[in-house]
């Protein structure tokens, strides 16, 4: 007889825990990260067939993935069931530029006063490889990461997850172009490395404004330097098989 003290039998009790393979996620993670380093230019179609040959995986985790980018912002689906990443126009330029500097450099001064001191040094060495990756001109596509490292370290701090979801898509959106536009503009003396380091001078000292004005410049200071023609954007787009 069962015991009438017991709890009532929950049949979902019995079931097993669901892992989820951590396959998709690292297929996003891989076409995300190209992404933002603009390793796909404007206009360039992505076939599922062609990317899961390239990522040796099948074609249901890159699926997932191109459908979170694409509610990211990050790509945009055609008609043909391929996915596109966005072209860009004046208009879209201006409107990435802006909320871009609003939302980072809001981000930052929340972040300040939570970032340690061993933070503030990790920061600092990071500067310092950005820059020396920059002066290298095969550098290119680390000091990208590198970049991408120091910003998100500042912003993860704020602990927003609402703020940060909405500037991986502003990345996301910026990486086509900025690169091909840092290939550009590659200089041994960019602004951005004293900028970088004077962020992290500016949070020592507890000069939050301060801090976040500097961010507002080292995002706005490549921004105002892009043209639609040296990002080519007026080509008509290649498509890859797949």
């Amino acid at each position: 007889m069962k015991d009438p003290t017991s709890p009532p039998f929950d049949p979902l009790a019995a079931l097993e825990p669901i892992v989820r393979s951590s396959v998709n996620e690292s297929v996003y993670q891989a076409l995300r990260n190209k992404l933002m380093h603009g390793e796909y230019r404007a206009g360039q179609l992505l076939g599922i067939q062609y990317l899961a040959d390239a990522l040796g995986t099948s074609t249901m985790p890159v699926r997932e993935a191109l459908r979170r980018l694409v509610a990211q912002q990050g790509l945009e689906p055609m008609p043909n069931g391929t996915t596109r990443v966005p072209l860009i126009t004046k208009a879209r330029l201006d409107d990435i530029r802006r909320s871009r500097i609003l939302v980072e450099g809001t981000i930052t001064e929340w972040a300040a006063a939570r970032l340690s001191p061993a933070t503030l040094d990790t920061l600092a060495r990071l500067a310092e490889d950005i820059t020396r990756a920059r002066r290298g001109r095969d550098g290119i596509a680390t000091s990208l990461e590198q970049n991408r490292v120091f910003h998100f370290t500042i912003y993860q701090a704020a602990e927003s997850p609402v703020m940060m979801a909405v500037i991986e898509s502003l990345w996301l959106q910026s990486g086509a172009y900025l690169r091909a536009t840092r290939e550009f503009l590659h200089t041994d003396q960019e602004p951005a490395d004293q900028l970088h380091e004077s962020t992290i001078e500016a949070i020592r000292q507890g000069d939050y404004a301060r801090a976040r004005k500097c961010i507002e410049l080292d995002v706005s200071w490549i921004f105002d330097r892009l043209s639609l023609e040296s990002l080519g954007i007026d080509l008509p787009a290649q498509p890859q098989p797949g």
